[in-house]
C-alpha cells in the first residue's frame, strides 16, 4: 500500500488565504465605506479552519474520505471568497485600470471591442448569455467528467487543477482591480429574444465583487475545464469544446470584459494547469490516468 498524498489542495487554499489576508491587513481602507478588513478575515478564517478539516481527513483517513468534504469546500469556498473581495478591492488599488485596458482596445480596433463589433442578432445575444451564465456550471461539469471517464483520481486531479486555477484568478482582481465595460459605459446590454434581459440583470444583482475582470476567469476556467477533460474525458472535452468558445465570445461581446482581460486568462490558463499538476505529482498525488503496463516481450525459441 502506497503511502497518503499530502495534502496539496489544502495547501493551495491556506496559501491563497493567507495571502489575502496579509493584503486586508495592511491596507488602509482610505475612508471607502466598502472597505471592510474584519468580515473578510472572519470569512477567511472559516475557510482556512473547513481546509484544515479537509488536510486532516484526507491525510488520516485518506483522500476517498476526504473527497465529499473538498468538494463542498470547493463549492461554498470559492464563490464566497470571490465575493469576499468586495470588502478589499475598492481600498487596494484606487486607479482606474479599466482604462488603460480601454486603450487596448482602442490601439487595437479604434474603440472599445464590442462598440466596433455592433450589437449581435437578437438570437446569437441569447445563445451567448445563455453559456456565459451557464460558466460555473460547465467548470463543475468538466471535473464531474473527467471523474466519470477518469475514475476517482482523475476526479481528485481534476479538483485540485480546477480550484488552483480559480484562486490563480482571485490573485489576479487582487493585484489588478478592473471594472468591465458594462460597468464603465452606460447602456443597455445586446438585445436577445427570451431571458437574455433578466438573465444579465440577475447576474449583474448577484455579482458581489465587479473588479473582476484581469484576467478575464470565465476564460481562463473555462479553457482549463477543456484542459482537464483531455486526457480522462476525451468525448467531454469535444463536447465542451463550442460551449467554451461560446463563453469567451460572450466576455467581450456581451461587455463583461476587455480584450487584454481575455487575453491574460487564454495566456494564463495552460501554465497554471501545467503548475498544479506539478504540485500533485510532487506530493504523491496519482495520475489522472495511469500509464499502460508495457507489452510482454514475446519468447525467443
Amino acid at each position: 500500500m502506497g503511502e497518503t498524498p499530502r495534502p496539496t489542495l489544502e495547501r493551495v487554499w491556506v496559501a491563497y488565504l493567507a495571502a489575502v489576508a496579509v493584503v486586508a491587513v495592511v491596507t488602509p481602507g482610505g475612508g471607502d465605506p466598502r472597505h471592510g478588513p474584519w468580515s473578510l478575515l472572519a470569512l477567511h478564517a472559516a475557510l482556512a479552519a473547513a481546509a484544515w478539516w479537509c488536510a486532516r481527513v484526507a491525510t488520516r483517513r485518506g483522500p476517498d474520505a476526504a473527497r465529499p468534504w473538498r468538494t463542498a469546500l470547493a463549492l461554498i469556498g470559492l464563490p464566497a471568497s470571490f465575493s469576499a473581495l468586495r470588502w478589499l478591492l475598492p481600498a487596494v488599488h484606487p486607479e482606474p485600470y479599466e482604462y488603460d485596458l480601454l486603450a487596448l482596445d482602442r490601439w487595437l480596433f479604434g474603440g472599445e471591442a464590442a462598440q466596433v463589433l455592433g450589437p449581435p442578432p437578437p438570437l446569437l445575444a441569447e445563445l451567448l448569455q445563455l453559456t456565459y451564465g451557464a460558466f460555473y456550471f460547465l467548470c463543475i461539469a468538466a471535473v464531474v467528467a473527467a471523474g466519470v471517464g477518469g475514475g476517482r483520481r482523475a476526479f481528485d486531479r481534476a479538483m485540485l487543477v480546477t480550484v488552483g486555477g480559480f484562486l490563480v484568478s482571485y490573485l489576479g482582481y487582487l493585484l489588478v482591480p478592473v471594472l468591465g465595460p458594462n460597468r464603465v459605459f452606460e447602456g443597455p446590454p445586446p438585445q436577445g429574444v427570451w431571458i437574455a434581459a433578466p438573465l444579465h440583470e440577475a447576474i449583474d444583482a448577484a455579482e458581489a465583487n465587479p473588479w473582476d475582470c484581469f484576467p478575464s476567469g470565465h476564460t481562463m476556467m473555462t479553457l482549463t475545464a477543456l484542459l482537464v477533460t483531455w486526457r480522462p474525458a476525451r468525448r467531454a472535452f469535444w463536447l465542451l469544446l463550442v460551449p467554451v468558445a461560446s463563453v469567451i465570445v460572450s466576455t467581450v461581446v456581451l461587455r463583461y470584459h476587455w480584450l487584454g482581460d481575455v487575453a491574460a486568462g487564454a495566456v494564463l490558463a495552460w501554465p497554471c494547469a501545467r503548475f498544479f499538476g506539478w504540485l500533485g505529482d510532487r506530493d504523491g498525488w496519482p495520475d489522472a490516468v495511469p500509464a499502460a503496463p508495457p507489452a510482454p516481450q514475446a519468447s525467443l525459441k
